[in-house]
């Protein structure tokens, strides 16, 4: 089957088309019917521990949803080559190396389906609330790992390998070890899942500790502020489970971003916290399945 649908598509797009949004990560896997932006049919649940099992569980669960479906966009908690539509690697998962996860759920489902990295995914579903003058954009999540997207002038920036964005990877300059083989990353610094592994308590508890939350505020401020200096993003969304923490992560994550910029005469860039519940990113998944069937992928 074809991922792309072919010029016929009205140029118009109605109200009553609904799109099948799934988000696979780390942790959990979610499913939703979403139409205009409003989700429905939602549901969700711990992702297994591989890939296989993982897909047969997405096909069990979204199979009975699909009736009047048009097309389904698909976020993957990994590294993805969008070109390919293939699955570099999931830090977390074990698998998915190599898998076409569009083609598997095409055939399986009947109906177009097209996948994305869950950053630039998020990304979509976040840019399509703000202003558009605030532009570019660079969401950054914040949960088990951490990813990032980049959208300009309207456009997912992907890059010539579909690995732009990948601010989880710059060096900190501490010396620990990534999951991705190399010493000092961000999202060693400060996702959920390494402050879990190193503290031996979950996050939410680590960061009940003020010296704790300094540090973390203070290394991701500076992830934040790397990542400003080369993109000089107009506003930075915070998404992932971490966006929950509201003030207690948005009011000092200013404040230190503030000092930066004043430090180096630069502006600094405005910082929003999007969603921490995940569903801004099957919003995104059901705009990047539009995108698709309308033949601009």
């Amino acid at each position: 089957m074809s991922r792309r649908r072919p010029a016929t598509t009205p140029a118009y797009y109605r109200a009553y088309v609904r799109h099948l949004a799934i988000d696979i990560g780390g942790s959990k896997t979610a499913a939703a019917v979403v139409s205009e932006g409003a989700i429905t049919n939602y549901t969700t649940w711990p992702s297994p521990s591989n890939a296989s099992e993982s897909l047969d569980r997405i096909i069990a669960t979204c199979l009975p949803m699909i009736d009047g479906i048009t097309a389904c966009g698909v976020a993957f908690g990994g590294v993805f080559d969008f070109s390919q539509q293939r699955c570099v690697r999931s830090m977390h998962v074990s698998g998915w190396e190599g898998t076409d996860i569009s083609s598997v759920l095409e055939r399986a489902l009947g109906i177009p389906v097209v996948t994305d990295n869950d950053a630039n995914v998020a990304a979509l579903g976040e840019y399509s609330l703000l202003d558009r003058r605030e532009d570019p954009l660079l969401y950054v999540t914040i949960s088990t790992g951490v990813g990032a997207a980049i959208i300009a002038k309207h456009q997912l920036i992907r890059g010539a390998h579909s690995m732009s964005g990948e601010l989880g990877h710059l060096p900190l300059g501490h010396d620990k070890l990534c999951n991705c083989g190399q010493v000092g990353c961000f999202e060693r610094a400060v996702s959920g899942y390494w402050l879990e592994t190193d503290h031996g308590r979950p996050a939410a508890d680590v960061l009940a500790d003020p010296e704790h939350h300094r540090q973390w505020i203070a290394d991701i401020a500076t992830g934040l502020w790397s990542a400003s200096v080369v993109l000089d993003p107009a506003v930075i969304v915070i998404g992932g489970g971490m966006s929950a923490q509201g003030e207690e992560l948005l009011s000092p994550l200013t404040q230190a971003l503030g000092q930066k910029a004043s430090q180096s005469d630069r502006p600094p860039p405005a910082l929003r916290l999007g969603d921490p519940t995940g569903r801004t990113v099957l919003v995104g998944a059901a705009i990047l399945a539009r995108e698709a069937e309308h033949g601009s992928r």
